[in-house]
């Protein structure tokens, strides 16, 4: 399994480190991400999420190296964001679905 999901520091907690306001501190955050943080979090744990499958690891594990409680939380917040279901994305992540790579037509293959 990959390495485990970044640990999530509320933005109450943050915001004193920094010296701002938790409002002022969600501002900057979303003037500088192009959106809201929840909504860069949720990507950022779907971009953990797919680059696992990509290696080849289940969608449950998946799951959880993008940080999310179990697979189906997964497949939620990845309908959510994209309108995409797991099982149509799913097959496009996998390592045999590398561009100009046909199952047994790959490097070493025959």
């Amino acid at each position: 399994m990959g390495a485990p999901a970044r640990e999530r520091i509320p933005i109450a907690s943050l915001a004193p480190t920094v010296g701002l306001s938790p409002r002022r501190l969600l501002a900057l955050a979303r003037g500088r991400l192009g959106m809201p943080a929840a909504r860069w979090r949720i990507r950022q744990a779907l971009s953990r999420a797919a680059r696992a499958l990509g290696e080849g690891r289940s969608p449950a594990e998946a799951a959880l190296d993008g940080g999310f409680a179990d697979q189906a939380h997964f497949t939620r917040q990845l309908r959510e964001m994209t309108g995409l279901t797991l099982a149509a994305v799913a097959p496009l992540l996998r390592p045999s679905a590398a561009p100009g790579h046909v199952d047994g037509e790959g490097p070493g293959d025959g």
